[in-house]
């Protein structure tokens, strides 16, 4: 069933057009336990949205699977999922399977769609986009190194942009038309860098300051159709 409040909630009443830049760390974070395992948030829109009620627009999650089972179900929503940690688990969704064993390999699906997880050995940890009706994005994977490097997305057509590392220490700069207009920002682990309707003149660049070689971020970006 669908919730009635979606119907409300249209992507073009809650957009704006103000350059924003927003860091929300860890500690800020929620987690939630579930059957199968713990959920943290990374963020989700609006801000006075829910997962129990089924009325954002868009949610961005780490998940840790700890055992196989069902997933719950978004009728109005579609679902983007990649594995973090872990050796990986299968993925039913309705009659078809996926293997879900590759950080840098995102599976896309219906949210009202019937899914599970077969864990392939131990606990797994995932990443998570869910986006309403009248959304578009998608996220990947990065692997990071201490050389700065670019934002490799779409622009500028998609107007947020989400950076989440779980295991690096980053920093992000913004060049501007003059030095003074120069801009950079320092995430701990665990934290997320929210950038919306930020003007592309120059491409972001992020590198890593502490971390294991071959870690990786993962960048996501979305819009309102």
């Amino acid at each position: 069933m669908v919730n009635q409040g979606m119907n409300s909630l249209r992507p073009e009443q809650l957009q704006h057009s103000e350059p924003s830049v927003q860091i929300i760390r860890r500690a800020q974070m929620s987690i939630s336990n579930w059957a199968g395992g713990s959920t943290l948030q990374l963020a989700i829109y609006p801000a006075q949205s829910s997962v129990a009620a089924q009325d954002f627009l868009w949610r961005f999650s780490s998940a840790t699977v700890e055992q196989s089972g069902d997933f719950t179900k978004f009728p109005a929503h579609q679902r983007l999922l990649a594995l973090r940690q872990g050796a990986g688990f299968t993925l039913q969704v309705d009659n078809h399977q996926a293997q879900v064993d590759n950080p840098y390999h995102c599976l896309r699906f219906a949210g009202k769609s019937h899914s599970s997880a077969q864990l392939s050995k131990g606990a797994v940890t995932d990443i998570n986009l869910m986006l309403a009706a009248g959304y578009q994005g998608n996220m990947q994977a990065l692997p990071v190194s201490s050389d700065w490097q670019p934002f490799m997305m779409p622009r500028p057509e998609y107007s947020t942009l989400l950076l989440w590392s779980d295991e690096l220490t980053l920093e992000v700069r913004q060049e501007g038309a003059a030095q003074s207009d120069a801009q950079s920002w320092l995430l701990q682990p665990g934290d997320l860098l929210l950038m919306e309707h930020w003007p592309l003149a120059h491409t972001p660049e992020f590198r890593a300051l502490t971390g294991e070689t071959g870690s990786s971020l993962v960048l996501a970006w979305l819009k309102a159709c």
